[in-house]
C-alpha cells in the first residue's frame, strides 16, 4: 500500500461521514457551534452567531445546545439570551433548564461529552434574510451567592440549531 492509498482512505471515510450527516439533516435546518475555553465559560462572554434564514414564510424552531463535561459541577443551568433583528430590536430572554434528572443522571445524550439541545423558541417567522445576532451567556451562580461564577467549568460548546417547525 503507497502512501496516495494511505492519504486517499482516510479523505474518503470523511467525505462518507460528511454525507451520513448531511444526509440525516433535515432540508432547511441550520446549525453552528463555538468552543469555549479549555478552563470553562467566562462570566458575561457571550457567545454570538449571526443567523441568516432565507424561508420567511416557513415558521421556524430554534433550539440551544449546549455540550459539557461530567465536570459540569450543577443539574441545571440559566442562561441569558438576545435575539437583535436586523431592525435593531432586541428580545431578551432569561432561560433555565435542567440538565440532569433527580437522581444526578444526565437528560442529554452521549457518554463523557454530554450533548443537550434545549428548546429555545417555536414558530418564529424571520421577516427578512438579513442576519439576526444570537447571544447567549451564563449566569450560575452558587447557592446563597448574588454574583455569578466567574468561570462555569464544564460547558465546552455553545450551539444552536434552526428547523422549520413542525405543523400542529
Amino acid at each position: 500500500m503507497g502512501i496516495q492509498d494511505k492519504i486517499a482512505r482516510p479523505k474518503g471515510l470523511l467525505v462518507l461521514l460528511i454525507t451520513l450527516v448531511a444526509a440525516c439533516t433535515p432540508a432547511g435546518t441550520q446549525m453552528d457551534f463555538q468552543q469555549l475555553p479549555a478552563q470553562g465559560w467566562p462570566l458575561r462572554a457571550p457567545v454570538r452567531f449571526e443567523i441568516s434564514v432565507t424561508d420567511s414564510l416557513q415558521p421556524q424552531s430554534i433550539w440551544l445546545t449546549l455540550r459539557h463535561t461530567n465536570e459540569y459541577p450543577f443539574s441545571n443551568i440559566y442562561l441569558i439570551t438576545s435575539l437583535q433583528h436586523p431592525d435593531g430590536a432586541v428580545i431578551t430572554d432569561t432561560l433555565s433548564y435542567d440538565l440532569a434528572a433527580p437522581d444526578g443522571s444526565w437528560l442529554g445524550s452521549g457518554n463523557g461529552l454530554i450533548s443537550q439541545e434545549l428548546p429555545f423558541k417555536k414558530k418564529v417567522r424571520f421577516q427578512t434574510s438579513k442576519p439576526y445576532v444570537l447571544s447567549v451567556y451564563h449566569s450560575v451562580r452558587q447557592l446563597g451567592e448574588a454574583n455569578g461564577l466567574a468561570v462555569l467549568p464544564g460547558v465546552t460548546e455553545v450551539g444552536y440549531r434552526i428547523a422549520p417547525s413542525e405543523r400542529d
